[in-house]
């Protein structure tokens, strides 16, 4: 049983053959950041049965619960990725949408900047950068 599953099943939820399949889909994306729509994609192709709400409604629990993570990337759009080990933020492209990872210690100084100028004693972000991928910056 993985981790995640486990997770589930000690917060005291069911762990739902929706449930694991939706979690299982999440898993085999690795770290790449996936919309609930390819999700509910992913999962109607192999159940059918499974409504896309319900694919929904279990990204909504696994965000509450902490196994999984929603960004929002700016245009509207939210994707999920499972919770990491360590915090980190986003960069994304504007012109192909590519979405790269920066973690705590390349913005460390820019944090420290921004509690010196506020005063502010500043909890858990997430910030997402907008700009050009090497690749579409070279064209």
């Amino acid at each position: 049983m993985s981790a995640g599953v486990a997770s589930i099943r000690a917060r005291g939820r069911r762990l739902t053959p929706q449930r694991a399949l939706i979690w299982d889909v999440l898993v085999e994306r690795g770290d790449r950041h996936v919309s609930a729509a390819e999700v509910a994609d992913a999962v109607h192709a192999r159940a059918p049965e499974v409504h896309r709400s319900t694919v929904y409604r279990t990204l909504d629990v696994l965000v509450e619960d902490g196994l999984v993570l929603r960004a929002d990337l700016g245009g509207d759009r939210s994707y999920y990725e499972l919770a990491a080990e360590h915090h980190h933020h986003h960069v994304v492209c504007t012109g192909c949408g590519a979405v790269a990872h920066v973690h705590d210690e390349a913005i460390a100084a820019a944090v420290a900047c921004v509690q010196a100028a506020s005063g502010y004693r500043l909890a858990q972000q997430e910030l997402t950068f907008a700009g050009l991928c090497p690749d579409c910056a070279a064209r």
